[in-house]
């Protein structure tokens, strides 16, 4: 039976302050749950009805809390989904990996990782994130004002990508630089770039997608050398792609014969 003061903790979590201030976010449903406690992150409690214990693959229960079990009514006082899922887990929010000037480029180096810069909707970043893990990119680079990945609707919306891969917020201007000072490609979506289906484009390096709206901020463009550009094949096409999308059509051709 959960308490007043717990609930209120759990839902508290629904809010970005409250998440960084005790660096925990919360997980739902039994998929989610179950790819949660099949990683490395580390969780906190973990909320669910006496059935669903049957459904949950514990395949590293040994290094889980004990389960409590709830009622149907007090999954639904701290669901943030509007037909809760059986369980609700709190997790800790990994520590910052690779961030700051310095240090960003460095684990990198061989790797292909994605760059976020602006993202604004919870949706979009949870796809991205799916996608990536989709393409085996471990990496991605957030700029400091993309929304929140411990977002509860952008957790969900990964499908349990989201503990396959590092998320790491960090100045994009530092990054790009020191990827610019190792000679390590950087590539951005812009439309002004070049067609990226006539590119040769490296195993490794850094992509950036920009804002849903206002696409790579001219700060980062002016930084980066190689733009590529998605052209349409249609002549009523939309003027631009949905971000997620975008990422991707990007990934998918960096990924192409390798």
């Amino acid at each position: 039976m959960l308490s007043n003061s717990q609930i209120k903790h759990i839902v508290s979590l629904r809010q970005k302050k409250f998440r960084t201030e005790h660096q925990q976010f919360i997980v739902e449903g039994v998929k989610m749950v179950s790819e949660l406690l099949n990683s490395e992150y580390k969780t906190i409690g973990i909320y669910g009805v006496e059935d669903f214990v049957k459904l949950l693959d514990y395949a590293r229960s040994d290094r889980q809390p004990a389960t409590e079990i709830i009622t149907e009514i007090q999954l639904q006082k701290i669901s943030n989904l509007e037909t809760p899922n059986k369980v609700l887990a709190v997790a800790r929010i990994p520590k910052k990996s690779g961030s700051g000037s310095g240090s960003g480029s460095a684990q990198l180096n061989n790797k292909l990782s994605l760059a976020l810069d602006n993202i604004s909707d919870p949706g979009n970043l949870g796809t991205i994130i799916r996608t990536a893990a989709w393409f085996g990119i471990e990496n991605i680079i957030c700029s400091e004002n993309t929304v929140d990945a411990w977002n509860p609707k952008v957790v969900q919306a990964t499908m349990g990508a989201l503990f396959h891969v590092n998320i790491i917020y960090t100045d994009l201007e530092n990054i790009v630089q020191e990827f610019n000072a190792k000679n390590i490609p950087v590539y951005a979506t812009a439309l002004d770039g070049k067609n990226i289906y006539e590119s040769k484009l490296s195993p490794n390096g850094l992509i950036i997608i920009g804002s849903e709206s206002h696409g790579v901020s001219q700060e980062i463009l002016s930084l980066t050398e190689h733009k590529l550009f998605i052209p349409s094949f249609s002549k009523g096409a939309a003027e631009s792609l949905n971000a997620a999308v975008a990422a991707g059509v990007v990934c998918a051709e960096f990924r192409r014969g390798r």
